[in-house]
């Protein structure tokens, strides 16, 4: 019998493919499955020609479309390296409700873990960069992706050891609350919480790190620099930079949540890291260590400044961007907000596979 090249032979020994009935045609042949697996319609004409050759008895041929089967007991979701984005999606709304339901004291000594977190790779960038003074001058864009490139240990290190972010919860605790497993109650409860054990942890680790001497030389010039930039923005642009910083930090943690092993975590937290330090956006945690930082290396510019010009409007804008952008964009993709359109959409398959069917 002749087949063409969309005609796929298969040995009956070992075969882990399956098949099942196409619906991509109307007509229909009979034939051995896993003999051969036809597409199109010109090989279902071959098939009726040979079928017509070897006996005068019309006859169908079933078209069959490969489905991979795994062997008998195993579960390929186990084994894959990656959760599907809706699966993450779910695990977000899960950790939502998990701190939705976590002591006010265990949120705030998470927090404050995390903050020690995020000051420790925040400490890191300005000792390296902070003493390549040369790079700056030669390169600024090298020196800019420098200090962005090495910050992004600290989410890491929140995230699978112990850490909890206030910057991370604005895009859990609205999943939580989009699939009913927590109320506006919890969120602004572990949003308070979380974001007064960041600041705890932040400070606590840059007064350390004055005491401790690192602070001074390149790196207390660069933390002195970092804080006048940083308070010498307009609060739109400001408060735009934080909504872009959160998005990606938010995604960052949504990517790392569908990876299942170490390397796969942390590449998909470093890129959008990486990207938010490298291109200039507010980060209020990371903010919340780099204030006092160079408060504690320069006495030009006051805490009030600090506080009033960037700390608090960058953690409005973190807060509407991991919250709308990330918790209730993934809600309407994945989630609850967006079950009417998916009844929506399957309704109108429907109608028009009634429609087809009829005509």
């Amino acid at each position: 019998m002749r087949i063409i090249s969309s005609v796929i032979t298969l040995s009956l020994l070992g075969s882990s493919t399956a098949f099942a009935p196409s619906s991509r045609t109307s007509k229909i042949v009979k034939q051995n499955p896993l003999q051969a697996v036809t597409v199109n319609g010109e090989d279902i004409k071959l098939l009726e020609e040979e079928y017509a050759k070897q006996d005068n008895e019309p006859k169908t041929v079933t078209v069959y479309e490969s489905v991979v089967v795994p062997p008998a007991g195993i579960d390929l979701s186990k084994v894959s390296s990656l959760l599907t984005p809706a699966e993450a999606y779910q695990a977000l709304a899960a950790k939502g409700e998990y701190n939705a339901n976590a002591s006010a004291v265990k949120t705030v000594f998470s927090a404050a873990l995390g903050g020690a977190y995020v000051g420790m790779g925040a400490m890191l960038s300005l000792a390296v960069a902070g003493n390549s003074p040369a790079l700056g001058a030669a390169d600024p864009g090298l020196y800019k992706f420098l200090f962005g490139a090495l910050f992004p240990v600290n989410l890491l290190l929140a995230l699978q050891c112990g850490g909890q972010l206030y910057t991370g919860n604005t895009a859990n605790m609205m999943a939580a609350v989009c699939e009913g497993k927590a109320n506006v109650g919890d969120l602004a409860r572990s949003w308070s919480l979380s974001w007064i054990g960041n600041f705890i942890g932040c400070t606590s680790f840059a007064v350390a790190c004055k005491y401790a001497g690192v602070l001074e030389g390149g790196a207390g010039h660069l933390a002195a620099a970092t804080l006048a930039t940083k308070t010498s923005y307009e609060l739109g642009p400001l408060f735009v930079k934080a909504m872009f910083c959160n998005w990606l930090v938010c995604l960052a943690v949504y990517l790392s949540m569908q990876a299942k092993d170490m390397t796969g975590k942390y590449l998909s937290i470093w890129l959008p890291v990486s990207c938010f330090v490298s291109i200039g956006f507010e980060h209020s945690v990371a903010n919340m260590f780099l204030l006092p930082a160079g408060l504690m290396s320069t006495n030009d510019i006051s805490i009030q400044t600090a506080l009033f010009h960037n700390l608090l409007p960058v953690t409005v804008g973190n807060a509407v961007s991991g919250s709308l952008f990330v918790g209730a964009a993934m809600s309407f993709m994945y989630g609850k907000l967006g079950e009417e359109e998916v009844k929506e959409i399957a309704e109108i398959k429907e109608i028009k596979a009634e429609e087809k069917e009829q005509s």
